[in-house]
């Protein structure tokens, strides 16, 4: 049995991993059930059983995207201060190590939030439950909203091909921004 249900949990990772290649090549109009099925090397009736819908594939990219996020930012074992601490310090470095391909994945996500509006639940969910951690850590809310704006506007901005930063530039904002935590959210609890 625990072949089976392993076989099964590749299976969904093979078929969000062939979903994230053809967005990234392409957009989201260009996704079928056929074609990830076909690029994951599973049959129709594989990828039916984990995701009924275009819809519930998406979905489920966009939760295994916010969720490697929190796996690198989120430590639940820390005080709250030290854990907002980690938080900002790792959102900072997630987002100035983001590759081209990502940004292009993310981009086209939100493309198609405007089709598929449910898409933006788990992002959602994440911003309430970050906002929820910074009302626990007092003194911090401003610099903390602050420095997680200015990560959203730099990604949103290179994402969209509205802006891209130089080397130099891209180095100096992260310098400044992990100055501000740093000073800001002292390792004192």
């Amino acid at each position: 049995m625990t072949t089976a249900h392993g076989a099964r949990a590749s299976n969904r990772d093979a078929l969000l991993d062939a979903l994230e290649r053809i967005i990234s090549e392409g957009s989201v109009h260009d996704v079928t059930l056929d074609g990830v099925a076909a690029r994951a090397g599973i049959t129709k009736g594989g990828l039916i059983y984990h995701f009924k819908s275009k819809e519930m594939l998406l979905h489920a990219l966009v939760e295994r995207m916010r969720m490697r996020l929190d796996a690198h930012c989120v430590d639940p074992d820390m005080s709250p201060r030290l854990a907002l601490r980690k938080f900002l310090i790792a959102r900072i470095h997630y987002a100035f190590a983001l590759s081209a391909q990502e940004k292009k994945v993310m981009a086209n996500l939100l493309a198609a939030a405007s089709s598929y509006p449910a898409l933006m639940a788990p992002v959602k969910a994440m911003y309430e439950g970050g906002v929820e951690g910074l009302a626990r850590v007092e003194g911090t809310a401003g610099l903390a909203l602050s420095v997680w704006t200015a990560l959203d506007g730099f990604v949103l901005l290179e994402m969209l091909g509205v802006r891209h930063f130089s080397a130099a530039e891209k180095e100096q904002m992260k310098a400044h921004l992990l100055l501000q935590v740093e000073q800001g959210i002292g390792l004192e609890d």
